[in-house]
């Protein structure tokens, strides 16, 4: 008992009493966490830590944005460098992919992109040397 002197309790009263404005800044009303079911106060709590997560997600993924067109811009600011040698790179043509289906879908159309560009290089190289071939027949 000697190390329980100076210890003070407090009533479920003083704790409810204490959390009431911050569930009340987090969107309870005062009725709801008064007199409304007790499973709403948890659900209010992840409701709220989800919403912070996601603005967390959407202030870090404006950050790589941010971040991409400084880099993308930093050329421009250089300025020991002669004019027009060096260019900007030109900024996103679309956004980030953020769920997989978003990524498989980029990686499949950036494949495909790929294969086109290959067939016209080779459809060109093949037609070089078709004029080639004709021009040394003649």
């Amino acid at each position: 008992m000697d190390g329980e002197q100076g210890l003070t309790y407090k009533s479920y009263a003083e704790i409810f009493e204490q959390l009431c404005p911050y569930y009340m800044a987090i969107g309870m009303s005062y009725d709801d966490f008064w007199n409304g079911d007790v499973s709403m106060v948890k659900a209010y709590r992840l409701s709220y830590e989800l919403k912070e997560k996601r603005k967390n997600q959407e202030l870090w993924l404006q950050g790589m944005y941010f971040y991409e067109a400084l880099c993308d811009a930093s050329p421009l600011f250089r300025f020991s460098m002669k004019k027009g040698i060096i260019k900007p790179e030109p900024y996103l043509k679309e956004p980030y992919p953020i769920t997989a289906s978003e990524v498989r879908e980029r990686e499949e159309r950036q494949a495909r992109e790929r294969e086109e560009r290959i067939k016209a290089g080779f459809a060109a190289f093949t037609e070089r040397m078709r004029q080639k071939k004709s021009q040394d027949s003649q």
